[in-house]
C-alpha cells in the first residue's frame, strides 16, 4: 500500500469518527452546572484534582475542548470567576444555553486540530477525558500547546495494564475499554506526556493521579467512599491510578 493510499484510509476513519462523536453529542442539561447534582458532584471531584496545578496561575482566561455540556469550563468559572471561561466541543451547537445563563463566557464549536485562536491567546487550555477520544490526539495536544500561553492540563483516563508487564505487551494487556461510545483506545501514560514536553523544550510537568470508581448503581457517597480508599492505595503506591491529571507549563510560568 503507498503512503497515499494510508493517508486517505486514515483521513476516512477520522471523518467517521468525527460523524460517531456527534451521535453521542448532548444537549443543554442545567443539572450539569449545580454541584449537588450526584453526577455533577462526581466530575467536581474529578476537576478539582487540577486546583494545585493551575491556582497559582491565576488564569484570566481558560478553554475547555472536548467539553460537551460546557460542565467544565462552568467549573472553572466557578473556581476563577474572574476570568473568561470558554467551552468548546467539536460539535456545540446544543449548549450554549449554557453562555446565555451564565454558567459560562462563550461556547464554540471547534475542532482539536484547528482550534480557531491565535498563538498564546489562551492562558489555560483544559481536555477532561477528551484526550481519548481524538483520533489523532497527539496533534491535538500540539494545538493546545500552540493556543495556551501559560499552560495546558490533561484530566484523562491512565494507562493501566491488567496484566505482567512483558517486553512486548499483547492485545488485551491494558484497560481499555473506558466508556461505552468506545471509538478512540488512546489512554496516556504520564511518561509519554513528559518526553512531549521535554521535546518542546518545556521542562515544567506536574500530575496527580486519582481514580474514579465508576458504578451506575453506586451512589455519590458510596463513590465519595471507594474513591478515597482506592486514592489512599495509589499514593501508597500499593495499586495502580485509572485516571491522571497532568499540567504541562509553558516557559516562564
Amino acid at each position: 500500500m503507498s503512503f497515499a493510499a494510508v493517508d486517505d484510509a486514515a483521513n476516512d476513519f477520522t471523518a467517521k469518527s468525527k460523524l460517531l462523536h456527534r451521535q453521542y453529542s448532548q444537549p443543554y442539561w442545567a443539572g450539569a452546572f449545580d454541584p449537588e447534582h450526584p453526577d455533577t458532584k462526581r466530575h467536581y471531584a474529578m476537576l478539582a484534582s487540577s486546583d494545585g496545578l493551575l491556582d497559582h496561575l491565576q488564569p484570566t482566561s481558560l478553554l475547555s475542548v472536548g467539553d460537551n455540556l460546557a460542565r467544565d469550563a462552568g467549573y472553572f468559572k466557578r473556581r476563577y470567576p474572574r476570568a473568561w471561561c470558554i467551552a468548546s466541543d467539536l460539535h456545540a451547537d446544543g449548549i450554549h444555553s449554557a453562555a446565555h445563563q451564565g454558567w459560562v463566557d462563550a461556547v464554540l464549536s471547534a475542532d482539536i486540530e484547528s482550534l480557531p485562536f491565535g498563538d498564546g491567546e489562551i492562558d489555560c487550555v483544559i481536555a477532561k477525558e477528551a484526550f481519548h477520544h481524538w483520533p489523532r490526539p497527539m496533534l491535538g495536544l500540539y494545538e493546545m500547546l500552540r493556543v495556551a500561553r501559560k499552560a495546558i492540563l490533561l484530566i484523562e483516563p491512565y494507562d493501566v495494564m491488567h496484566t505482567v508487564a512483558t517486553p512486548l505487551p499483547q492485545p488485551g494487556s491494558f484497560c481499555d475499554d473506558y466508556e461505552e461510545v468506545g471509538n478512540y483506545k488512546y489512554q496516556i501514560s504520564l511518561r509519554e506526556i513528559i518526553k512531549s514536553a521535554w521535546s518542546l523544550y518545556y521542562p515544567a510537568v506536574a500530575a496527580v493521579g486519582f481514580n474514579d470508581p465508576y458504578a451506575p448503581d453506586r451512589s455519590v457517597d458510596e463513590w465519595l467512599l471507594e474513591k478515597s480508599k482506592l486514592d489512599a492505595l495509589g499514593d501508597a503506591g500499593e495499586r495502580q491510578f485509572n485516571l491522571m491529571t497532568i499540567a504541562i507549563y509553558k516557559p516562564g510560568h
